[in-house]
């Protein structure tokens, strides 16, 4: 089964702030970056699995509409509609939010205080953000997440693919996972707006193909 981790698209505020779970809007450009999108991704997946947050949300939602596929037939005169139509479950779930920066969020970087960020960096797995979470706190969501919803899919015997729509901390976490890098390496993987990472997934094992398209 192939899984297909979807980076949400650019943000207004820009990479300055620390929004995290902040609800902030997407840019000017997020119709453009969609549509790159939408030509990495296979048509007809099972389900899209998204964060709620509206910058994942918006774009899984869009995602159904255009990877919806069926054949169109003509119901009246000038009319047409598509028949044996697969269209894409959404599944949101809380756990596939961005990292929760707690007091720092929508905080500039250059407004927090300079010696709480060099802590929080230099052992950011453990050390939380003021009244926030650590990486270990993420990848424990995250983890939970592909234990208890995507592993049980490979015992259905369906072979579409599955998308998951989420954010740069929550894809990195995975990625670490499959492989098998320590969560303080997590950042040494690039990750753009608006990319496709493609893992297969025989059993319980996972096979990354490709990362950052």
């Amino acid at each position: 089964m192939d899984i297909y981790l979807v980076r949400h698209t650019e943000v207004a505020v820009g990479r300055s702030v620390a929004y995290g779970q902040s609800d902030v809007a997407l840019s000017e450009s997020y119709a453009e970056q969609r549509d790159h999108l939408i030509r990495h991704l296979p048509p007809a997946p099972a389900v899209i699995f998204t964060s709620p947050l509206s910058r994942c949300r918006r774009l899984a939602d869009d995602l159904v509409k255009s990877l919806t596929t069926g054949s169109s037939i003509e119901t009246a005169p000038g009319q047409t509609a598509l028949a044996g139509t697969h269209r894409p479950l959404v599944r949101s779930d809380d756990r596939l939010k961005e990292f929760f920066f707690g007091d720092w969020e929508m905080t500039p970087w250059t407004d927090i205080d300079a010696d709480a960020l060099a802590t929080w960096r230099s052992d950011f797995v453990t050390i939380p953000t003021p009244n926030g979470e650590n990486f270990g706190d993420l990848s424990t969501r995250v983890r939970a997440f592909w234990h208890d919803s995507i592993l049980p899919l490979t015992q259905t015997g369906h072979n579409r693919p599955v998308l998951i729509v989420s954010h740069g901390g929550v894809i990195r976490t995975l990625l670490c996972l499959f492989l098998d890098l320590p969560l303080q390496n997590a950042y040494r993987l690039n990750l753009d707006y608006g990319a496709v990472s493609k893992v297969t997934l025989t059993g319980s094992s996972a096979t990354v193909q490709y990362i950052n398209r």
